[in-house]
C-alpha cells in the first residue's frame, strides 16, 4: 500500500495538469495520493477530491528548497510505507529525477516530446526534447499513452515504456452528458490552444469551403493563444464573422463541447488531447489529423473521422455531424482502451509490482 505524489508544474488547467489531477481523482480511493505543485500562476477550477491532499511548493521558497522540502516529505513517508512519485512534463521530470533515490519514480509521457518542441522553441527545442528523453532513462517506470507514443519514446529510452491510455474523470463529467440531437445548421467545438501546432486556422479554412457548399455550419473556438489576433482577421476577411465564435479560456467548456455535433482538432501533433477524450465520452466523434496515436482512439465511422491533409478536413468534418445526428443513443464513444477504471488499475500495478 504505497503513498502516491503526484508532481504537476502548476495548477493551469492545461491537458498534462488536468490528466494529472483525474489520475489523483482517481487513485486517492485507492492509496494516499498527495498532488504536489511546483509552480504558482495563473489558476482556474479544476475538481480536485476531498481526500486528495494538495502541496504547494512554490510556498517554500526557490527552488533548492523546494527540492529539499519535497525529499524531505517522501522521506517520512518512506519511513511507514513505499512511496511513488509520478510526474509529467519537462520541471516535474526534472524534479522527479533528483528523487530517485527516496521513491518509486514514474515518468507519464504526454505527446510527441520531438514535435511539441520543435512547434514551441524551433531548433533548441529539438536539444531539449532529446535531453528530456534521455532524462527519462533515471525513471523507474516510464508511461505512455499510446503504442505509436511508445515506439518514438522507445528510440532514446532503451526499452518500451509501458502504455497506459489516457482517461478522464468520467464521473466529473457525465452530468454534462448529450441529452438530445441538434436541428437546423451544423455545430463544430474545437478546444486547445490557438497555436501553430494546433492548426486552428486550417480549421477556419475548411468552414469557409463547407460554408461555399451551401452548408449551415456554426464552430466555437475555446481557448487562447499567439494565434487569436491572426483568426480574428481571418474572420473579417472571409467574412464568417457571424458563424465562429473565438470564446477564449473558459472556467467550464463542456456545455458547449457536449451540445456541438462533433469535436475538431486539426493538430499537427498530438499526444492523445483531453478535450477529445471527453467530447467522446459525452458522446460527441471527434475530427482528428491522422497523426501519432490517434488512430488507436478514433475509429472512423464509430466514433469520429480521421484526415490526412487539409483537404480532407471539410469532408471528415461533415461526415462527423451526420454520424452524431444519426446515433441511436448518447453513450460513451471511448475506446475500451481509454477508460478511467482500467488506466488507475494499471497505474497501480506499475508502480507496486502487482
Amino acid at each position: 500500500m504505497s503513498d502516491i505524489f503526484i508532481l504537476i508544474p502548476s495548477l493551469h488547467p492545461a491537458g498534462p495538469v488536468r490528466g494529472a489531477i483525474a489520475l489523483a481523482n482517481s487513485l486517492v480511493s485507492h492509496r494516499r495520493v498527495v498532488l504536489v505543485v511546483l509552480k504558482s500562476g495563473p489558476q482556474a477550477h479544476i475538481p480536485i477530491h476531498a481526500k486528495v491532499e494538495v502541496l504547494h511548493l512554490y510556498e517554500v521558497g526557490n527552488w533548492l528548497k523546494r527540492l529539499r522540502f519535497y525529499k524531505k516529505h517522501l522521506r517520512d513517508s518512506g519511513k511507514r510505507k513505499e512511496v511513488v512519485s509520478i510526474s509529467s512534463c519537462f520541471s516535474p521530470d526534472v524534479f522527479n529525477f533528483l528523487c530517485r533515490k527516496h521513491a518509486i519514480t514514474c515518468s507519464s509521457v504526454r505527446g510527441n516530446l520531438l514535435q511539441n518542441y520543435w512547434f514551441d522553441y524551433g531548433f533548441k527545442g529539438t536539444l531539449l526534447a532529446v535531453s528530456h528523453l534521455f532524462l527519462m532513462r533515471g525513471f523507474n517506470h516510464v508511461v505512455a499513452m499510446t503504442e505509436a507514443m511508445s515506439k518514438q519514446v522507445s528510440r532514446y529510452l532503451g526499452r518500451s515504456p509501458v502504455v497506459i491510455g489516457n482517461f478522464v474523470d468520467e464521473k466529473a463529467l457525465e452530468p454534462f452528458r448529450r441529452r438530445h440531437k441538434n436541428t437546423g445548421g451544423y455545430r463544430f467545438v474545437f478546444v486547445g490552444s490557438l497555436t501553430k501546432r494546433k492548426q486552428p486556422l486550417a480549421l477556419i479554412e475548411a468552414l469557409e469551403i463547407l460554408s461555399a457548399q451551401g452548408h449551415e455550419v456554426f464552430t466555437d473556438f475555446i481557448g487562447d493563444g499567439p494565434l487569436r489576433k491572426d483568426m480574428e482577421e481571418e474572420l473579417v476577411r472571409r467574412k464568417l464573422t457571424d458563424k465562429i465564435t473565438l470564446h477564449g479560456h473558459l472556467k467550464d467548456v463542456h456545455h458547449l463541447a457536449s451540445t456541438a455535433d462533433a469535436f475538431v482538432l486539426p493538430s499537427s501533433s498530438e499526444g492523445i488531447s483531453r478535450a477529445c477524450l471527453e467530447a467522446l465520452y459525452l458522446g460527441v466523434p471527434c475530427v482528428l489529423r491522422d497523426v501519432d496515436g490517434n488512430g488507436e482512439l478514433i475509429q472512423n465511422g464509430a466514433t469520429g473521422f480521421l484526415f490526412h491533409d487539409a483537404s480532407g478536413l471539410p469532408a471528415a468534418m461533415l461526415s462527423a455531424a451526420k454520424l452524431c445526428r444519426t446515433k441511436a443513443t448518447s453513450n460513451s464513444l471511448l475506446p475500451s482502451g481509454f477508460r478511467q477504471d482500467l488506466a488507475t488499475k494499471a497505474y497501480l500495478n506499475l508502480v507496486e509490482g502487482v
